[in-house]
């Protein structure tokens, strides 16, 4: 039985990481594809860190599915903020 929510866990957390590359929003789905590699790593080695890593891969990408990172992207994003202050210094020098 262990076996079975244990293998629903992890197709589940595959299918929110399948839906987020479908609906094309790649900062999601990578940033939760890296922490997915990272709690793998840490939790590697026994049955109870399989467990664990994946019970808490999974509410991450649930969580993230319903509140996307904005990392990079959006308005407060660190890409956005990076080129409005190099936009800023631009008109500085002139």
């Amino acid at each position: 039985m262990e076996f079975l929510i244990l293998g629903l866990v992890v197709a589940v957390n595959f299918i929110i990481v399948k839906m987020k590359l479908d609906r094309k929003r790649w900062e999601d789905a990578v940033f939760d594809i890296a922490v997915l590699l990272i709690i793998m790593a840490l939790f590697s080695g026994s049955y109870a860190g399989l467990i664990v890593g994946s019970v808490a891969s999974l509410f991450m990408s649930l969580f993230f599915f319903a509140s996307p990172p904005t990392f990079f992207s959006g308005e407060n994003g660190f890409l956005r903020t990076f080129i409005n202050r190099a936009k800023r210094t631009d008109t500085d020098d002139n």
